[in-house]
């Protein structure tokens, strides 16, 4: 007689790690440039625009040659602060008693919490938060004169090339695009529209599930990276953004002091902290006395182990010239998806 109920023998290889089933498209983090800070905040002092038409005084090399005073002095201070992303989980007693190796429940959360948090930084880039220094959005750092407002438009190749020289910093070259995925596809659609096949590549490293660290394309607008961050939302009447950035600081006196994440400088290679408490949630609730005001105190009686995990971090600009921001044309249509 053949063997039977093979399938109650059989062992099943639980695979490590809680995995994200449908993780967002983020291709940024690659290319972000960050700065560790003292302190917590930092702050640049600009002076505007020199006047092309009075820049300096020819000399003839006499000594009675007059030479105009022009003193450059601060006319603004640019002050961006820390803020903490922040968020907790929270494991039974129970379970951590049971399984073999408690320490795993605790990493799998862990990352997870990394990943909400690297998430959240990038999804702040895209909001209009109206605050000035505690991690401002994108759009409330950049300068005067620096967006394209489009209406509603189509995107053209001719709005693109103008949003992209409003970039002053680094020579005028931008070193990153940042957009979503469907903002990147309306870019795609004029060169297919045109019959021009693919937007030109630029070459960038990339990770390869099999063979590690690989070499491979990446969609560029003159020779500029375009890196796709699906945090970022359309703009209402399916209208898309897209962001031109100089990324780093220098810190030096010319004109390369672009756009950093910041990080005390104590965390710059670890980002996250974590603490635990034991039972902070409770039901038992007590009232307890306190001559002429008695009050009520909910005891920690759950057995459970709390988790937060925060990440002091921000982000800065120190020229205006680094950034600059085309929106509001009409995206491509979406197709239906099963």
């Amino acid at each position: 007689m053949a063997l039977t109920n093979v399938s109650l023998l059989l062992q099943k290889l639980k695979q490590s790690w809680l995995i994200e089933n449908f993780p967002y498209k983020l291709q940024i983090p690659r290319a972000w440039a960050w700065k560790g800070i003292e302190g917590t905040q930092v702050s640049f002092a600009r002076t505007p625009a020199f006047n092309k038409a009075s820049l300096a005084d020819l000399s003839t090399g006499t000594c009675d040659s007059e030479v105009t005073e022009r003193t450059d002095s601060p006319d603004s201070e640019a002050v961006f602060e820390l803020v903490s992303l922040m968020t907790r989980y929270q494991i039974c007693m129970a379970d951590l008693d049971r399984v073999r190796y408690p320490e795993q429940l605790k990493q799998i959360e862990f990352e997870l919490a990394k990943i909400r948090l690297l998430y959240r930084y990038f999804q702040r880039l895209g909001e209009t938060t109206g605050a000035v220094t505690t991690f401002p959005g994108l759009t409330g750092m950049v300068g005067t004169g620096q967006t394209i407002a489009m209406g509603g438009a189509a995107l053209t190749f001719a709005a693109m090339d103008q949003a992209y020289n409003l970039i002053k910093s680094n020579q005028g070259r931008p070193t990153a695009i940042m957009s979503n995925s469907r903002a990147q596809r309306t870019f795609a659609n004029l060169y297919f529209g045109a019959g021009a096949g693919e937007p030109p590549m630029v070459m960038e490293t990339w990770f390869d599930p099999i063979r590690g660290e690989i070499t491979a394309g990446i969609t560029s607008f003159k020779g500029t990276p375009w890196y796709i961050n699906d945090l970022l939302d359309d703009l209402p009447g399916n209208q898309g953004i897209i962001y031109f950035m100089v990324l780093g600081d220098d810190e030096g006196p010319g004109h390369e002091r672009g756009i950093v994440g910041l990080v005390p400088r104590d965390l710059a290679d670890t980002w996250f902290i974590k603490r635990e408490a034991n039972g902070v949630v409770g039901t038992q609730v007590i009232t307890a006395p306190d001559p002429g005001k008695p009050f009520t105190v909910q005891l920690p009686t759950l057995p459970t182990l709390d988790t937060w995990v925060s990440w002091p971090t921000g982000v800065a600009m120190g020229s205006q010239g680094s950034l600059s921001i085309l929106s509001g044309f009409a995206l491509v249509a979406n197709l239906p998806v099963t």
